[in-house]
């Protein structure tokens, strides 16, 4: 694998959110840039892309805050071209926990959609910047907020699939439930982003990417899933990426713990 050099970093830290490194990774500069252009307004586009970080970044917080409720810690939280990635040290074991911590990842999306329908609907604003910042900011996290929910493992929507059928089998056989039905998806997915870049459509290659993520990341964590119940019947910690992007890294190596 390629690495960026060092006068070409591959992710920069912006900033540490309640203890945990926020990295910036240099594809979510370009969409950033993206955004600024395409908006034709430089302040409306540097508002919209700000508010699309920071959705991000709030969404991956209430993946590592959840963890660290229930005693998990996050190495650190990485925002990139398809989203965000918490990585956690080890992925909370119980069922009923690890369906809480892939759910408020959403559920923080659609909390602040709610909060800018409200400040929309009943509050007094008459600066047209805030409103179309406000509008965007609802509906992107409306989109945020769903796309997550979709089964495709390990995305958030896949976890809680997992977790729930980890109820009434092995996590191992649980785990190729959830890949297998996310790699359906990932076809499905991948298809409409090559129907997208024929029909002219141009982020048909973000969809290509993401479905590409699904199925390399899903069949991942199978494996580590496989070798846990293999070596230690079950009971271990291993590191693991909520909502994770599809770039590999010094992160891809399983670090393994035994309780």
């Amino acid at each position: 694998m390629v690495k960026y050099s060092v006068m070409f970093p591959r992710k920069i830290k912006v900033c540490d959110a309640f203890g945990i490194p926020v990295y910036l990774d240099f594809s979510l500069i370009i969409l950033l840039l993206l955004f600024v252009m395409d908006f034709g307004s430089f302040i409306y586009g540097l508002s919209f892309a700000m508010a699309l970080a920071l959705s991000i970044l709030a969404h991956e917080l209430g993946h590592a805050l959840t963890a660290r409720v229930f005693g998990y810690r996050t190495r650190d939280i990485t925002l990139s071209l398809l989203g965000g990635c918490a990585s956690l040290i080890a992925l909370p074991r119980k069922p009923w926990q690890e369906f809480l911590t892939a759910f408020m990842g959403p559920a923080i999306s659609f909390l602040i959609s709610g909060f800018a329908w409200f400040s929309l609907n009943f509050l007094p604003i008459s600066s047209p910047w805030t409103a179309n910042t406000l509008y965007y900011t609802m509906w992107m996290n409306v989109m945020l907020g769903g796309f997550n929910l979709l089964p495709g493992f390990p995305m958030d929507g896949g976890r809680i699939f997992r977790s729930v059928a980890s109820l009434f089998t092995t996590r191992s056989k649980a785990t190729y439930a959830a890949m297998i039905v996310g790699r359906g998806f990932a076809i499905l997915l991948g298809l409409r982003g090559l129907h997208s870049i024929v029909s002219g459509g141009g982020w048909g290659f973000i969809s290509i990417l993401i479905a590409w993520m699904i199925w390399r990341e899903g069949w991942r964590e199978y494996q580590i899933a496989r070798m846990e119940e293999s070596a230690y019947g079950g009971w271990s910690s291993w590191s693991a990426r909520v909502s994770p992007p599809p770039y590999g890294g010094d992160d891809d190596e399983v670090e393994i713990r035994k309780n």
